[in-house]
């Protein structure tokens, strides 16, 4: 058994909406995605798409224009990256699971009831007036941490179950607790 890494930090807590969306927002932003689901390769696939379609899938002869295609590849250009914009402003993900944050908290009285969870060497305990349960690290292999919760994850794969913990209701010493309880049993996801 390994040497203690900190005092074991308890935390009690409420889960709301907010709690919830902020942790699924943070477990959709680090999980792994497959190659072809990742931005630079649709983005290469749509100027690839585009300029075939400019070229009428056919390239141009050396005495044709290529006008028509560096106009189209430049559109293309300013459209990718406006759209880029716009998602980091508008944020498609946080807009999406606001919605099934509230649901999953209304639908759930287990997830808005109090919960205390203690986070130690061991595991997690999370224990409400319905019952309690204990898990060991290998559960929660992976977190994240974003500026108003931890986020322990099952795997670093789309769907994984996901334990968000509230900074708000810890203080600045469980907050380090808990950030070096992690550091030492879970691998942190950018």
């Amino acid at each position: 058994m390994s040497a203690p890494t900190a005092q074991p930090v308890r935390i009690e807590f409420t889960l709301t909406a907010d709690d919830l969306l902020d942790g699924l927002t943070e477990a959709h932003r680090v999980v792994r995605r497959p190659w072809y689901l990742r931005r630079p390769f649709l983005y290469a696939l749509g100027l690839v798409i585009g300029v075939g379609i400019a070229a009428g899938g056919d390239p141009p002869s050396f005495g044709g224009s290529w006008l028509p295609v560096v106009g189209l590849v430049v559109v293309l250009v300013v459209a990718l990256g406006v759209a880029h914009l716009l998602l980091r402003l508008m944020n498609p993900v946080k807009l999406t699971y606001r919605w099934s944050a509230r649901q999953l908290v209304r639908g759930n009285p287990m997830l808005a009831q109090p919960l205390a969870a203690t986070v130690s060497d061991d595991g997690i305990r999370v224990a409400s007036a319905t019952g309690e349960s204990a898990v060991r690290w290998s559960q929660y292999p992976f977190h994240g941490e974003t500026p108003k919760s931890f986020v322990l994850l099952a795997s670093d794969r789309t769907g994984a179950s996901v334990l968000v913990l509230p900074k708000r209701v810890m203080g600045e010493s469980d907050v380090a607790g808990l950030r070096a309880l992690l550091a030492a049993h879970s691998r942190l996801l950018h």
